[in-house]
């Protein structure tokens, strides 16, 4: 029988979960590799100026260092990962200050070290089960127990990798074509789904091929419709969806 080939293409296998914070004191802060950059803004800088010959001191607004840890989706290791680590630039002396964590998953799938705010992933992540998680930090003071700042909100959002299957939707699939029709003709369509993120990368973006049925039939790669190439009679096909790990196979009759 002939065959037809789906696959997708190509993506990245890092990058898929990453801490974004919008907190008005509080900062995001973690090690990077040096080839990553670092946005960095002064908490307290004093700015100089001259007016008319005098220098003027002037205060930055306060500020963030922020940048982005990434752990891969469905990694598994000897020890939890570390995801983020929340900072605030308040001038407590003595440590006299703990974080604290709150929202979905905090306790069981995200834990903070209240003195250093490093926020550890102690579970295997998948996208495909949960997206992202909204939790809440807030910075208390140790001895009084009453929060510095308000409560802010974050999210740790989950990135895909390439780690679904693609499935045709349905089949056998049934196409047919009258006699002597001309070349180019379309004789059916085929669809398939993908579990992955479409968002990301490639990793839901899939490919049609047919592997056997030339010179007969063509199909378009990218949206799966059959055209008539020649003067048929009647064809049994079988098409392939892959990508580069995964396949499945249906029929088109």
């Amino acid at each position: 029988h002939p065959y037809m080939l789906i696959y997708k293409l190509p993506s990245k296998w890092y990058i898929p979960l990453s801490l974004f914070f919008s907190l008005p004191l509080l900062s995001l802060s973690q090690s990077l590799p040096s080839s990553q950059s670092l946005l960095t803004t002064s908490a307290a800088a004093l700015r100089t100026r001259e007016v008319e010959g005098q220098k003027i001191l002037s205060r930055a607004k306060r500020g963030w260092v922020w940048n982005q840890m990434f752990v891969l989706e469905e990694f598994t290791g000897p020890d939890p990962i570390l995801v983020g680590r929340l900072h605030t630039d308040l001038n407590i002396r003595d440590g006299n200050l703990k974080y604290e964590l709150s929202g979905e998953g905090a306790g069981t799938i995200f834990v903070i070290n209240e003195n250093t705010g490093d926020i550890h992933a102690m579970k295997r992540l998948d996208r495909e089960e949960k997206a992202e998680y909204t939790l809440m930090a807030r910075v208390i003071n140790k001895d009084s127990n009453m929060s510095l700042e308000s409560p802010s909100q974050f999210i740790i959002k989950v990135q895909d990798i390439n780690d679904n299957p693609p499935q045709f939707v349905g089949g056998p699939f049934r196409g047919s074509v009258p006699e002597m029709s001309p070349v180019g003709t379309s004789v059916t369509r085929v669809t398939a789904t993908d579990a992955d993120d479409p968002g990301y990368g490639n990793s839901a973006k899939l490919v049609y091929s047919i592997l056997e049925g030339q010179p007969y039939f063509s199909i378009d790669q990218y949206d799966g419709e059959w055209a008539d190439f020649t003067l048929l009679h009647t064809y049994t096909l079988t098409h392939f969806l892959t990508k580069p790990r995964w396949s499945c196979i249906s029929k088109i009759l």
